[in-house]
């Protein structure tokens, strides 16, 4: 009788992580706008701070140090808003709009990125990054309306 009464439970809890395990959210247009308007947002956020440390450090009102870790963390954010709005059902029809802004937030980690690397060099002043930074900075939130 005891491998009955240790089988049930253990079935039990099986069933129950599984029930949790998740598949992709499955909003509908309305709710998969807010959080894409969302992600953008905040990737534009993460753009302009990166942009900010960099402007500072060059101006040195900044450490060095926290220069770097200030635009390592908004570079995690940055990606973090476009892998959660990755994780999200696109709606019917909607796929064209959904790559435009995933490439948007795909770009945003990635020149942030950037910045983070030449701030880790200690190149604050690269007025080409910079003029990217506020480019980008632009087109997000001209996406997020």
């Amino acid at each position: 009788m005891r491998p009955a009464v240790v089988a049930v439970p253990a079935l039990l809890l099986l069933a129950g992580l599984l029930g949790a395990c998740g598949v992709v959210s499955r909003p509908d247009a309305a709710a998969w706008d807010d959080q894409a308007t969302l992600a953008l947002t905040d990737a534009g956020s993460q753009v302009a701070t990166a942009r900010l440390a960099l402007t500072s450090a060059a101006k040195e009102r900044t450490w060095s140090p926290y220069t770097t870790v200030l635009v390592a963390e908004a570079e995690e954010a940055a990606a973090k808003a476009e892998e959660d709005l990755a994780r999200v059902q696109v709606p019917p029809g909607r796929a064209d709009d959904a790559a435009a802004v995933l490439d948007l937030l795909d770009r945003a980690a990635g020149l942030v990125g950037e910045a983070r690397a030449h701030a880790v060099d200690g190149e604050y002043d690269d007025r080409s990054l910079l003029d990217d930074l506020d480019r980008l900075a632009g087109e997000l939130q001209k996406a997020a309306g």
